[in-house]
């Protein structure tokens, strides 16, 4: 029972009519039994019909945006393509496309060609951007910390423990914020982009980030101090260090709002 489930035929094969071949039958009818109304067959059918459609809601709640990128069609044949590779296995059902971005981009329909097309490498991008917000929202981390304030001083502060910095080949994260609060953007063509994805009291928030900006954070999530951080960021970009302390007032405000920085612990 559990491997006809786990390895469910394709939606275009009619259910009723396939697996027929008597040692098949027998193994069938060896834990489903007839019934006055149906065959052992007919009542798996109806068992892996719903099995199929409660992986494929689940694929598309997880891949939301995806879904709507591709179209409901397409983005069917893509999950039904992944799922019948990759059957869950999980007890988890959050983790059941954990393989699907790299099986997009294994299985992409350029993939012999020279010539690579954009909305390929834009779906790849946002089904990997979908499950990675997914998992931070439940990866287990401190939570009992205490915000650090624009009074803190810079060598008291880091960064929060959920914190993750993303670099786009394409404006994803514009693409999934405006798809979410109810827009119907476009395709997007590319143009480097970032963001940053915090997690505070179990509530996710995503910011866009100019480059600057992405690559001093960079920095301290390597866990520099903020003193190694200004001079590093200051050296790379040759800024005057008298300019810098003016500009770092701003930022630090800015990203305290966003609730960014805690106070480190004294053993840190």
């Amino acid at each position: 029972m559990q491997q006809a489930l786990l390895n469910p035929m394709p939606a275009s094969v009619n259910p009723t009519d396939s697996r027929s071949p008597a040692s098949d039958g027998a193994a069938v009818t060896s834990v489903i039994n007839h019934s006055a109304r149906l065959s052992a067959h007919e009542h798996l059918a109806i068992y892996q019909r719903s099995y199929v459609a409660r992986l494929r809601g689940c694929m598309a709640q997880q891949f939301s945006a995806l879904e709507y990128a591709l179209g409901e069609d397409l983005f069917r044949a893509f999950a039904d393509d992944y799922l019948t590779a990759f059957p869950s296995t999980h007890y988890n059902l959050a983790e059941l496309g954990r393989r699907f971005p790299a099986h997009l981009q294994a299985t992409r329909p350029d993939a012999l060609s020279d010539e690579k097309e954009d909305w390929i490498d834009f779906v790849i991008e946002l089904a990997r951007f979908e499950f990675d917000l997914s998992e931070l929202f439940d990866r287990p981390a401190e939570e009992g910390y205490q915000l650090a304030s624009v009074d803190s001083g810079d060598d008291e502060i880091g960064l929060v423990p959920t914190c993750s910095l993303f670099r786009f080949q394409f404006p994803t994260n514009s693409f999934y914020t405006r798809f979410k609060k109810g827009d119907l953007p476009d395709l997007p063509y590319a143009a480097l982009s970032h963001c940053v994805v915090l997690r505070h009291d179990y509530k996710l928030a995503v910011y866009d980030l100019p480059a600057d900006h992405y690559e001093f954070l960079a920095l301290l999530a390597q866990g520099m101090p903020v003193s190694e951080a200004h001079r590093q960021f200051s050296q790379r970009h040759h800024i005057d260090a008298r300019a810098f302390a003016q500009l770092w007032p701003v930022w630090k405000r800015k990203w305290m709002e966003a609730n960014m920085f805690r106070v480190q612990r004294q053993a840190e």
